[in-house]
């Protein structure tokens, strides 16, 4: 997947007049990581909100989180097009269409950006195959009005836009160069509806690679939900308990670096000041069957995340080093991402009459 690149997005806006530039790569903002980071636990808590009730979506979608994982994957490809064609499409224009064509994709070519076994992705779009949502034909794959309807994401929108009014609040407070004043979820939802096609190409590139990621990590993405339930009720109750403060590390003499390692450190190995969650909590969060999540839990716990009490109630683990290590990298590399969508997505609103026929 597409790494993060330095590049400053404003400078490849196309302007209504020159169309032969348009925006591909994210935004880096260094300010914006600054603030952030020192923001994390209200940052990373709205995320969370937001991210669980997208897989609690996904997974009823398709009852299977690898297989809407290549869903999404593919319909990304039509975000792709319209924006190699200089194009704009407004959410009710985009999912309008009757299906799309994609030419020269492969199995393995899906195998190796989404890390899921050749013969897993064979028999996954076999199954959508026979759902009726895709086609293959040869190495073309048409992506039909059934995928369309399953993937629309009306609430998602909502969500974000939510997630990204809460954020513009703490970027204004704290550096009106970044943007002036915080900006009304609505109007942020009307924002990205109206170019939709744009901004979820972003949105797909900061998610599709942080779900790799996580299931890189855990080895499914059912564990990953499970977990991260796990870890979203003990952030917040340590919130709770340290009064909107969390344990996050936010002295001056830290790096940025620092300051996420330091800040989960400390979280992590806290689960013993809170009251853990059970599986049918967790069942009723996800949406994921309780019997699945029982294994689950049971897998996070031989992983070494997880641990249990006498009452069946888990809690983050204090993870040993070599586990650790790999966590906060994963955990590192897709947090920055998210705030490079963050600060691509308010550039792109900033310009947003710059943005060519925007329907």
């Amino acid at each position: 997947m597409s790494e993060l690149k330095k590049e400053n997005i404003t400078e490849l806006h196309p302007s209504i007049k020159n169309t032969s530039r348009f925006p591909t790569q994210f935004t880096h903002n260094a300010d914006i990581d600054n603030i952030l980071i020192n923001n994390m636990g209200l940052v990373v808590n709205n995320w969370f909100r937001f991210q669980s009730e997208w897989t609690y979506n996904a997974y009823k979608t398709l009852k299977d989180l690898d297989k809407y994982l290549i869903l999404i994957y593919l319909i990304q490809k039509t975000f792709n097009h319209y924006s190699d064609m200089f194009l704009v499409q407004s959410e009710k224009t985009f999912y309008d269409i009757e299906k799309f064509e994609i030419e020269k994709i492969n199995l393995i070519e899906i195998s190796e950006e989404l890390n899921i076994p050749k013969e897993t992705v064979r028999r996954k779009i076999n199954e959508l195959n026979k759902s009726g949502f895709v086609e293959r034909s040869g190495k073309r794959i048409i992506i039909r009005t059934g995928a369309f309807d399953k993937q629309r994401p009306v609430e998602t929108v909502k969500r974000l836009s939510t997630f990204l009014s809460n954020v513009s609040k703490i970027l204004s407070d704290q550096n009106k160069n970044i943007i002036n004043s915080p900006v009304e979820a609505l109007e942020l939802e009307n924002f990205i509806r109206s170019n939709f096609t744009l901004i979820w190409k972003f949105f797909f590139r900061t998610q599709i690679p942080n779900l790799v990621g996580w299931r890189n990590f855990y080895g499914d993405l059912e564990t990953w939900v499970v977990v991260a339930t796990v870890l979203i009720n003990q952030m917040q109750k340590l919130r709770d308990k340290y009064k909107g403060k969390g344990v996050i590390e936010d002295s001056e003499k830290f790096s940025n670096d620092e300051k996420f390692r330091k800040s989960w450190e400390n979280a992590l190995s806290k689960g013993n000041e809170i009251t853990g969650v059970n599986a049918s909590s967790i069942s009723e969060v996800s949406g994921i069957p309780r019997a699945t999540v029982i294994r689950k839990l049971k897998h996070g716990v031989k992983m070494g995340v997880l641990e249990r009490d006498k009452n069946q109630l888990y809690t983050m683990k204090k993870m040993k080093a070599p586990k650790l290590k790999q966590f906060l990298q994963t955990g590192k590399t897709i947090q920055f991402r998210i705030y490079s969508f963050i600060g691509t997505f308010f550039d792109l609103y900033k310009n947003k009459e710059r943005i060519p026929r925007a329907k």
